[in-house]
């Protein structure tokens, strides 16, 4: 049965690229978004729209494992990894200039996603 869900084409790309790294099987992430885009009818899978958002992610994991080095972190008074470590806006707007063609709250969320899983696992 298919869930009620609010996933867009981007945000599943995102979150299966995500996970995708420089020794893994590009093909085997791809294969995996368009099972995705299917099962929630999100329309036909589109190579250039995956690279688009695959640029944005290997920028946020560029961004996000330079740590301390980042213009954008700010360590919080947190004594472990939190969110608020970075300046979530700042890089939104930044982004944003960049990667206009993503709605700037679902790129807030994928910025989000990427702090979470770079910088806080």
């Amino acid at each position: 049965m298919k869930e009620e869900s609010a996933q867009s084409y981007n945000f599943i790309c995102f979150t299966d690229l995500a996970y995708e790294f420089d020794f893994s099987d590009k093909k085997e992430a791809e294969k995996k978004i368009k099972r995705r885009l299917k099962y929630y009818e999100l329309g036909e899978y589109n190579q250039e729209r995956v690279k688009y958002i695959r640029e944005l992610k290997n920028d946020l994991y560029s961004e996000i494992s330079k740590t301390t080095k980042s213009k954008y972190f700010n360590k919080s008074k947190s004594n472990y990894a939190d969110l608020a470590d970075f300046d979530i806006n700042g890089m939104t707007e930044n982004y944003f200039l960049k990667y206009n063609k993503l709605d700037k709250d679902e790129l807030r969320g994928m910025i989000n996603f990427a702090i979470y899983l770079y910088h806080l696992r």
